[in-house]
């Protein structure tokens, strides 16, 4: 059975992204031109939204936002999203990912969080748990995005918990009345 496609909310007026040999690195979402801040989320990896269409994840999270503007004073000022990963690999099913285990760690990746992280002061964390066969390489991409994030004194969030394994629930599971937290320690 094929997976639905989305298409992206009314609310999105611009969608714009870099990507490139079946990587994503950057996709940004217009919602309010007339409001001047940005928004950051991080997710596991890319599955297959891109400037035409959306997907479950994309669409949960820019509804999760949008939604809860007048909730969270973080989101009231905000008239883009930046979703960015912590792999850029486009692939639906993320345990799909071990078969590109000794590239994973993506140097243009991590110089993309770096750039979008010191541009938006408000970041959102929503990777969920590793996929398997990467327990590694998923543990040194979030030491290493955790590091961008302190450097660039971002103020940090999550949605409703963190999992067992103490990872920050994924955006694609987030429920709109789910409430946005503050990472205190990273």
């Amino acid at each position: 059975m094929s997976k639905p496609t989305y298409k992206y909310p009314d609310f999105v007026t611009n969608v714009d992204l870099k990507s490139e040999n079946g990587k994503r690195y950057w996709l940004n979402l217009e919602i309010d031109k007339n409001k001047s801040d940005g928004i950051t989320v991080i997710l596991k990896n890319p599955s297959r939204a891109d400037k035409i269409i959306s997907d479950k994840t994309v669409f949960n999270v820019s509804n999760y936002i949008y939604r809860n503007r007048e909730k969270y004073s973080e989101f009231k000022n905000v008239g883009n999203i930046t979703i960015l990963n912590l792999m850029p690999n486009y692939l639906t099913d993320s345990n799909g990912l071990k078969e590109f285990k000794e590239t994973i760690i993506d140097q243009d990746n991590i110089r993309t969080l770096n750039e979008y992280c010191g541009k938006n002061k408000n970041v959102i964390i929503a990777w969920g748990n590793h996929p398997s066969g990467l327990y590694y390489e998923y543990e040194k991409l979030k030491e290493e995005t955790k590091k961008i994030l302190t450097e660039n004194k971002n103020q940090v969030f999550y949605v409703d918990k963190m999992t067992v394994a103490g990872n920050p629930k994924h955006g694609q599971v987030w429920g709109y009345e789910n409430e946005l937290k503050k990472v205190t320690e990273l």
